[in-house]
């Protein structure tokens, strides 16, 4: 509401009140003249008549002036505090509008707002570039269906706006040579002028892989289950057959079963490991951590298998800083990636282990000659159950078996060290090796920096 204007008229009864009073006034004044003037019956009674005439009427049209100034003040205070009270208001619509406004430019999701007819009244940058059009100043008022060419959804427009019903669809839309699934959710919203149409666009890639990696991990696991869990049902039948007629295969098969039983509890400690890993940093120990000593530990648990298999399996004992590390956490780690190095190592192969200062960081590295990791590999290498293509190794015997080991230790390393503020590398060639670095932060340097 605007202030009055100095022209807007001021009430009509305001003015008739102040008339009657002035002419009560007159009226009373002229009476009391004319009695004085009949009573003295002289001039100077006249004049003090007229005199008091005069006096009685400035009097009231004082009063009166008095009253409607003070009418007309209370009025334009009103007007005022209307006015304020207007602005006021405006302000917080303007403040709450760029608030929402600021919201939805900032959403994930694609959001369209449309006029009955299927025009853009508003659209976000998310739903710009999930369906590949220009900006809003671009497109606003325009046709949603001559921009975009997508059958499926001009037609769940039109029927959400006759019928009144939210439409759900799932479309594949090419956006940058790539098809990207599109959750579309369209719904009416009723007003006083006219329906509008609310169409939301949610890009379902991050969810469809996530359930893809849910799936694989359920069939890998159940995999790795199976296999030992059926050799063992296989060897325990053959010991009850074989363990009257021949105890010497029985005791055979009776190994055989004992190897399976470790196999299932390695899987089973190392998907443990792997659940704690991804847990993060608040279930680790941080504190300072002496990397040269666990290296030392780690080195004395693998030397047996290196030697089995006839590895030399070199350590590089290097003066390094401490690290702000958790301790089972970074043992962990050095045994994963030596385990990892001596498992795909051919018989007779070279597994170096050392330590580097790296700045801040401490890197632990762990190179071998084993069997390689391609490029294409390399980006999935730290999944869960990942195994390279060429994950063969060679017998005494001259023949081929595929690498042991549950195929979650990479993938333990990676997470374990983000979770403690360090960094993984590796580089590697098909045929030639691989070197891993895990870099973790000296025990003097802030790790969340």
């Amino acid at each position: 509401m605007l202030a009055p204007s100095s022209k807007t008229p001021l009430p009509v009864d305001l003015f008739d009140a102040s008339a009657s009073a002035r002419r009560k006034v007159a009226v009373g004044t002229i009476v009391i003249a004319v009695a004085v003037a009949a009573i003295t019956g002289s001039v100077w009674g006249t004049v003090a008549a007229v005199a008091l005439t005069v006096i009685g009427v400035g009097y009231s049209v004082q009063r009166s002036l008095v009253a409607h100034e003070n009418q007309v003040q209370s009025t334009l205070h009103r007007y005022r505090q209307e006015a304020n009270h207007a602005q006021d208001c405006l302000a917080r619509l303007q403040q709450d509008a760029e608030q929402t406004t600021s919201a939805m430019q900032m959403m994930r999701e694609g959001v369209i707002l449309l006029s009955h007819d299927g025009r853009i009244l508003l659209i976000n940058p998310s739903a710009s570039d999930l369906l590949a059009v220009a900006c809003e100043s671009k497109v606003k008022g325009r046709l949603l269906s001559e921009i975009v060419r997508i059958p499926e959804l001009a037609k769940g427009i039109a029927v959400a706006g006759a019928s009144d019903a939210s439409q759900e669809l799932l479309l594949e839309i090419a956006v940058h040579d790539l098809l990207r699934p599109v959750k579309v959710h369209i719904a009416p919203i009723a007003s006083q002028s006219e329906t509008r149409l609310l169409v939301t666009l949610r890009d379902e890639t991050e969810t469809n892989q996530v359930d893809k990696s849910r799936r694989e991990f359920v069939a890998n696991i159940s995999h790795e289950l199976k296999t030992p869990l059926a050799a063992i049902k296989g060897y325990a039948e053959t010991v009850e057959l074989a363990i009257k007629d021949d105890p010497t295969a029985a005791m055979h098969f009776m190994s055989q079963i004992q190897v399976q039983c470790l196999r299932l509890e390695r899987l089973i400690a190392d998907m443990m490991q792997l659940a704690r890993a991804q847990a993060g940093r608040a279930h680790l120990k941080i504190q300072t951590v002496e990397l040269a000593e666990v290296m030392a530990e780690s080195m004395r648990s693998n030397e047996p298998v290196a030697e089995a298999k006839h590895i030399d399996l070199q350590y590089e004992a290097t003066e390094v800083a401490d690290v702000l590390s958790d301790r089972e956490a970074t043992l962990t780690i050095a045994n994963n990636l030596i385990g990892n190095a001596i498992r795909y190592t051919p018989n007779g192969g070279n597994v170096h282990v050392s330590l580097r200062d790296a700045g801040r960081m401490v890197a632990i590295v762990v190179q071998d000659d084993g069997v390689g990791i391609s490029a294409g590999e390399q980006k999935r290498i730290f999944e869960r159950f990942y195994r390279v293509q060429n994950s063969r190794t060679s017998r005494d015997d001259g023949t081929t078996a595929m690498t042991e080991g549950t195929g979650i230790g990479l993938s333990i390393v990676k997470n374990l060290t983000n979770a403690l503020g360090g960094e993984v590398r590796l580089t590697s060639h098909p045929g030639k090796g691989a070197r891993f670095e895990v870099l973790l932060p000296k025990s003097n340097s802030d790790p969340s920096n």
